[in-house]
């Protein structure tokens, strides 16, 4: 399965990318490339938002779920907390990101068919 995570839209524009959630998404991406936990979703891109909640309220951002391909894909935008993003280290904003894609992939399990408890022991596994 291809797994894609994005750098978090608004928070990079404004105080760019932490490297370490950088790094464990490349790594992400790599540990995931072999192995399949839907007959159906083969893709699945996520984009991160993490902006402040006046961000939020002025409709900006809204969070949103896309099957495309016969739902051989999935993209997801999926909404993170700032202020806990915000005064995190590096090594939390990992764990962050850890079940912010979580949250993600439990919100597209059921029509895509899909693993979920198998794929949450893997990234759960995952350093």
């Amino acid at each position: 399965m291809e797994l894609n995570i994005n750098s978090p839209a608004y928070f990079k524009e404004h105080y760019g990318v932490d490297d370490e959630v950088y790094k464990f998404c490349q790594k992400a991406y790599v540990f995931f490339k072999d192995k399949e936990y839907s007959d159906i979703l083969h893709i699945v891109g996520i984009i991160p938002v993490v902006a402040p909640q006046e961000i939020y309220d002025n409709g900006k951002w809204q969070e949103s779920i896309k099957f495309l391909c016969n739902k051989s894909i999935a993209s997801i935008t999926i909404r993170m907390n700032f202020e806990n993003y915000y005064k995190a280290n590096s090594l939390e904003k990992v764990e962050q990101t850890k079940e912010m894609i979580l949250t993600a992939i439990k919100r597209i399990k059921s029509k895509g068919k899909f693993n979920y408890n198998k794929f949450k022991n893997d990234l759960l596994y995952l350093k």
